[in-house]
């Protein structure tokens, strides 16, 4: 059912969203997904999406699709970043600086 933060489609339609094509297999209208809301994830939607941003570090961040700027992981329950040692901020996207 999505959770209530997406709507399910068949696979075909999925597909087209992705702008890619999977319309002649057997099941194209038969195997049913979700296709999230922003700011949810996962097969049901029911994953909240962290803040995330470019990695302070200059490493993979959200555009290789990291949660947290890559410096952290994500609680998807809540929708918040725990950062690694050293890092900090909402997207974990400032470094502690060590005296």
């Amino acid at each position: 059912d999505c959770s209530g933060k997406g709507v399910c489609l068949s696979q075909k339609s999925l597909a087209i969203s992705a702008l890619t094509v999977y319309e002649s297999p057997w099941d194209a209208e038969k195997h049913v997904g979700c296709k999230c809301d922003i700011g949810y994830r996962g097969p049901d939607c029911s994953q909240k999406e962290c803040p995330s941003g470019s990695d302070i570090m200059g490493g993979d961040g959200n555009i290789e699709g990291r949660d947290c700027s890559g410096r952290g992981l994500c609680n998807y329950g809540a929708g918040l970043c725990h950062c690694f040692t050293g890092y900090f901020g909402d997207r974990c996207q400032f470094q502690t600086v060590l005296q």
